[in-house]
């Protein structure tokens, strides 16, 4: 492989994904999910549809049904940036396993500037289970990739690379009614790009949810990442009826609001959620699972 031309990367993500989460797309662990996200980001604890498989692998293991979602996040209103993604979840005999990819473009005048993958295999179950209470653990393998196609630099070749990330999660559940989550996420501490090596960032969520009544969900989670400062997030889920569910949330660092809703039909469901930025356009999440 080609020498990676990491100061041209640098320059082109600090251009053009300003305050994205931190960092370059989702290898700094951005929100793709619109529920997650109308949440505030505070799903840790909760993670209970297929998206378990990128916020806690742990929860894979409350999932009964095989099912499907997929997602796309309008992202600051720019249409040069692609992010989206796909995930799906299995019961088998022991746990249940889940895969999903999420993908991230930057493109202008016609051409790719910047391409990010990642693709994860992940498998949740329960280590204890009582009528009162429960603990899960998962694990998730995901092949990270990055490249720079040649038109995007006059017919120069800043090459490509690729990283393997594990993350591990927890899930606690007590009287069905309060739950804990913890999520590491690349707790091997992943390199990339060659000769100079750069660290793919690690992150550190833990939180609780805890559900007052029958059809509302509240959450608050810290989440940390590396030498960044701690990030605190919270959030609210209210179903109105058998089906439709509203929610909000807020966040800092930066500072942030969200407000979305889903809605439930038999075996499809669509959620959509608003985040607003301090500086930079809100963002539009949209979302469409299924259920089988």
């Amino acid at each position: 492989m080609r020498r990676l031309g990491w100061i041209a990367a640098g320059a082109l993500v600090a251009a053009l994904l300003p305050g994205a989460a931190c960092g370059s797309g989702f290898f700094d662990n951005l929100v793709l999910s619109p529920r997650a996200q109308g949440m505030g980001g505070a799903f840790v604890a909760l993670s209970d549809d297929e998206t378990a498989v990128f916020t806690n692998p742990a929860a894979l293991a409350l999932q009964s049904r095989r099912g499907a979602y997929s997602s796309y996040v309008d992202l600051y209103g720019y249409d040069f940036l692609k992010l989206g993604s796909a995930a799906a979840a299995v019961p088998t005999g022991f746990g249940t396993v889940g895969v999903g990819v999420r993908y991230l473009s930057v493109e202008y005048g016609g051409s790719d500037l910047e391409r990010e993958y990642a693709v994860t295999a992940a498998h949740g179950f329960t280590v204890m289970q009582d009528p009162h209470s429960s603990l899960s653990f998962g694990y998730g393998l995901s092949l990270f990739g990055l490249s720079f196609p040649t038109e995007s630099v006059g017919g120069e070749d800043l090459g490509s690379a690729n990283a393997v990330g594990l993350d591990v999660g927890v899930l606690g559940t007590l009287r069905g009614r309060t739950r804990f989550g913890v999520f590491v996420k690349n707790i091997n501490n992943p390199k990339m790009g060659d000769p100079n090596a750069k660290d793919l960032p690690q992150w550190f969520s833990g939180g609780v949810c805890y559900s007052p009544y029958s059809g509302v969900q509240t959450s608050i989670e810290v989440q940390k990442q590396d030498d960044e400062e701690l990030r605190a997030c919270g959030g609210f889920e209210f179903q109105i009826n058998d089906y439709v569910t509203m929610r909000g949330g807020l966040q800092n660092q930066p500072n942030r609001m969200s407000a979305g809703f889903g809605a439930r039909w038999e075996m499809l469901r669509l959620d959509y959620s608003y985040t607003s930025h301090p500086v930079l356009p809100g963002s539009h999440t949209f979302g469409l699972g299924v259920k089988f």
